[in-house]
């Protein structure tokens, strides 16, 4: 009836809203002022992601921020469920790495939402999250590159969204929110192909 109509968009609701606050929780902000004092916006790309922190405070902290975005992610992405079931899920997916990529407490300038969204992605679809997982470690390690990496893993995902049989909706918000990462990374893709991108780690041959 009408009342469960009412609950199901206030729990729609409730789903993207706590994902958007979790999200906005930058880790790598946090960290890098706690370690240097500094706004890890105002270091190397300006972007308060992993990479950026590994510029700024080392790469084991660079891996617990990493960790801790991933964590976010699954988290929305499972209290989402929890609230509204697959919708809940795929909202909190969105908005986990909006508030990632624009918290609001940071004048809306965060991270690209790569980690964040790769933790939704694992809550939501292991199989397409592991798909992109092997791509990411395959590029870093090949590359050095993190930003390679991400970008390898969004290109897979948007893949995985055409081939494998995952739900429609599914399908549709992967393509959307892999698309949006991409985007977010075309400074990077600019300098990858320039050979200008910093490399995040210096494999040893």
């Amino acid at each position: 009836g009408g009342y469960n109509k009412v609950m199901d968009i206030l729990s729609c609701v409730l789903a993207s809203v706590i994902a958007y606050l979790l999200g906005s929780i930058s880790f790598a902000y946090i960290i890098t002022k706690m370690v240097t004092g500094k706004d890890i916006r105002t270091i190397g790309s300006g972007s308060a992601g992993t990479t950026n922190t590994a510029r700024a405070v080392g790469k084991p902290l660079a891996a617990l921020v990493m960790a801790l975005d991933i964590l976010k992610g699954f988290v929305s992405a499972e209290i989402g469920m929890w609230l509204a079931a697959e919708t809940g899920g795929l909202l909190a997916f969105v908005f986990v790495i909006v508030g990632h990529t624009f918290p609001f407490w940071l004048k809306f300038h965060g991270g690209k939402g790569v980690a964040c969204g790769a933790g939704a992605l694992l809550a939501l679809s292991p199989l397409v999250f592991s798909v992109a997982l092997a791509g990411f470690v395959l590029l870093v390690v090949i590359t050095g590159y993190v930003s390679a990496g991400s970008i390898c893993a969004c290109a897979l995902v948007i893949i995985s969204a055409l081939v494998l049989p995952e739900p429609l909706l599914f399908r549709v918000l992967y393509l959307l929110m892999a698309g949006t990462v991409l985007f977010m990374h075309r400074a990077n893709i600019k300098r990858l192909l320039n050979g200008t991108e910093s490399k995040t780690f210096h494999i040893k041959k």
